[in-house]
Protein backbone atom coordinates (compact mmCIF):
# COMPACT_ATOMS: atom_id res chain seq x y z
CA UNK A 1 0.00 0.00 0.00
CA UNK A 2 1.52 3.28 -0.96
CA UNK A 3 1.15 6.41 1.25
CA UNK A 4 1.13 9.19 -0.96
CA UNK A 5 1.19 11.86 2.25
CA UNK A 6 0.91 13.06 5.48
CA UNK A 7 -3.11 12.49 5.70
CA UNK A 8 -2.68 8.94 4.12
CA UNK A 9 -0.71 7.85 6.93
CA UNK A 10 -3.19 9.50 9.34
CA UNK A 11 -6.11 7.57 7.41
CA UNK A 12 -4.27 4.02 7.91
CA UNK A 13 -3.26 4.93 11.87
CA UNK A 14 -7.00 5.58 12.16
CA UNK A 15 -8.05 2.43 10.50
CA UNK A 16 -5.72 0.30 12.34
CA UNK A 17 -6.59 1.86 15.64
CA UNK A 18 -10.39 0.96 15.40
CA UNK A 19 -9.57 -2.39 15.88
CA UNK A 20 -7.29 -2.01 18.70
CA UNK A 21 -8.15 -3.87 22.27
CA UNK A 22 -6.06 -4.46 25.63
CA UNK A 23 -3.25 -6.89 24.89
CA UNK A 24 -3.10 -6.13 21.27
CA UNK A 25 0.37 -6.06 19.74
CA UNK A 26 1.17 -3.48 16.82
CA UNK A 27 4.82 -4.11 15.50
CA UNK A 28 6.06 -1.67 13.68
CA UNK A 29 9.14 -2.42 11.21
CA UNK A 30 11.49 -0.62 8.46
CA UNK A 31 14.43 1.91 8.51
CA UNK A 32 14.90 4.60 10.11
CA UNK A 33 13.03 7.84 8.79
CA UNK A 34 10.37 5.66 7.24
CA UNK A 35 7.39 6.68 9.32
CA UNK A 36 6.46 4.39 12.32
CA UNK A 37 6.36 7.06 14.91
CA UNK A 38 4.63 9.46 12.85
CA UNK A 39 2.38 6.46 12.74
CA UNK A 40 2.36 5.85 16.32
CA UNK A 41 1.30 9.80 16.93
CA UNK A 42 -1.72 9.33 14.52
CA UNK A 43 -2.65 6.37 16.16
CA UNK A 44 -2.47 7.76 19.93
CA UNK A 45 -4.03 10.75 18.67
CA UNK A 46 -6.54 9.48 17.31
CA UNK A 47 -7.63 6.94 20.45
CA UNK A 48 -7.36 10.37 22.35
CA UNK A 49 -9.69 12.26 20.75
CA UNK A 50 -11.90 9.35 20.45
CA UNK A 51 -12.05 9.02 24.22
CA UNK A 52 -12.15 12.77 24.54
CA UNK A 53 -8.55 12.80 26.20
CA UNK A 54 -6.37 16.06 26.05
CA UNK A 55 -3.66 15.75 23.45
CA UNK A 56 -0.37 14.34 24.66
CA UNK A 57 2.92 14.99 22.90
CA UNK A 58 4.06 11.40 21.33
CA UNK A 59 7.84 10.96 21.83
CA UNK A 60 9.90 8.31 20.45
CA UNK A 61 10.96 5.74 23.28
CA UNK A 62 14.17 5.21 21.75
CA UNK A 63 16.20 6.03 25.32
CA UNK A 64 13.74 5.02 27.77
CA UNK A 65 12.56 1.88 25.97
CA UNK A 66 9.27 2.32 26.34
CA UNK A 67 6.67 5.26 26.77
CA UNK A 68 3.37 4.61 28.45
CA UNK A 69 0.40 6.76 27.69
CA UNK A 70 -2.98 6.61 29.97
CA UNK A 71 -5.98 7.48 27.67
CA UNK A 72 -8.55 7.78 30.19
CA UNK A 73 -11.54 4.87 30.28
CA UNK A 74 -9.49 2.36 30.55
CA UNK A 75 -7.50 2.74 27.45
CA UNK A 76 -3.56 2.54 27.86
CA UNK A 77 -1.16 2.47 25.83
CA UNK A 78 2.39 1.27 25.86
CA UNK A 79 4.91 2.10 22.77
CA UNK A 80 7.87 0.29 22.78
CA UNK A 81 11.29 1.11 21.18
CA UNK A 82 13.61 -2.17 20.67
CA UNK A 83 16.29 -0.53 18.70
CA UNK A 84 18.74 -1.00 21.04
CA UNK A 85 18.00 -4.30 22.59
CA UNK A 86 20.41 -7.25 21.18
CA UNK A 87 18.80 -10.27 22.79
CA UNK A 88 15.50 -11.99 23.02
CA UNK A 89 15.98 -12.12 26.59
CA UNK A 90 16.10 -8.28 27.09
CA UNK A 91 12.13 -7.74 26.41
CA UNK A 92 11.76 -9.88 29.42
CA UNK A 93 13.76 -7.46 31.59
CA UNK A 94 11.17 -4.71 30.77
CA UNK A 95 8.83 -6.17 31.80
CA UNK A 96 6.78 -6.43 28.00
CA UNK A 97 4.72 -9.80 29.23
CA UNK A 98 4.32 -9.26 32.88
CA UNK A 99 1.85 -5.90 31.67
CA UNK A 100 1.08 -6.83 27.83
CA UNK A 101 -2.33 -7.51 28.76
CA UNK A 102 -3.77 -4.42 30.37
CA UNK A 103 -1.89 -1.97 27.48
CA UNK A 104 -2.23 -2.14 23.47
CA UNK A 105 1.13 -2.79 23.11
CA UNK A 106 2.93 -0.90 19.85
CA UNK A 107 6.17 -1.76 19.39
CA UNK A 108 9.17 -0.39 16.95
CA UNK A 109 12.11 -2.53 15.63
CA UNK A 110 10.00 -5.74 16.42
CA UNK A 111 12.10 -8.39 15.08
CA UNK A 112 13.70 -9.53 18.59
CA UNK A 113 10.20 -10.18 20.18
CA UNK A 114 8.00 -11.64 17.51
CA UNK A 115 8.73 -15.51 18.36
CA UNK A 116 7.47 -14.74 21.67
CA UNK A 117 4.38 -13.23 20.28
CA UNK A 118 1.14 -15.87 19.07
CA UNK A 119 -0.87 -12.76 17.75
CA UNK A 120 0.17 -9.28 16.57
CA UNK A 121 0.10 -7.05 13.13
CA UNK A 122 3.36 -6.24 11.96
CA UNK A 123 3.52 -3.13 9.54
CA UNK A 124 6.63 -2.83 7.68
CA UNK A 125 7.44 0.76 6.44
CA UNK A 126 9.29 1.19 3.78
CA UNK A 127 10.68 4.43 1.87
CA UNK A 128 12.05 5.00 -1.49
CA UNK A 129 14.04 8.17 -1.92
CA UNK A 130 14.20 7.96 -5.36
CA UNK A 131 10.65 8.04 -5.65
CA UNK A 132 9.89 10.03 -2.83
CA UNK A 133 7.55 7.40 -2.22
CA UNK A 134 6.43 5.46 1.67
CA UNK A 135 5.11 2.23 1.34
CA UNK A 136 3.32 -0.25 4.04
CA UNK A 137 3.07 -3.75 4.07
CA UNK A 138 1.07 -5.71 6.68
CA UNK A 139 1.53 -9.57 8.24
CA UNK A 140 -0.82 -10.80 10.75
CA UNK A 141 -0.90 -13.49 12.87
CA UNK A 142 -3.59 -14.92 15.26
CA UNK A 143 -6.73 -12.35 15.25
CA UNK A 144 -4.90 -10.11 12.60
CA UNK A 145 -3.88 -13.40 10.43
CA UNK A 146 -6.53 -11.54 7.68
CA UNK A 147 -6.24 -7.84 8.64
CA UNK A 148 -7.20 -5.61 5.23
CA UNK A 149 -7.03 -1.87 6.06
CA UNK A 150 -10.36 -1.91 3.48
CA UNK A 151 -12.67 -3.84 5.60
Amino acid sequence: MELKSLDSTKKVAEAVAINLKPNDFILLSGNLGTGKTTFTRFLIHYLQQKNQHPLEEIVSPTFNIVQYYDLGKGLKIAHYDFYRLKKEKEILNIGLFDTAKDFINIIEWPEIAMNSLNEFLQIKFTYDPDKDLRSLEFNGKGKWLDFDIND
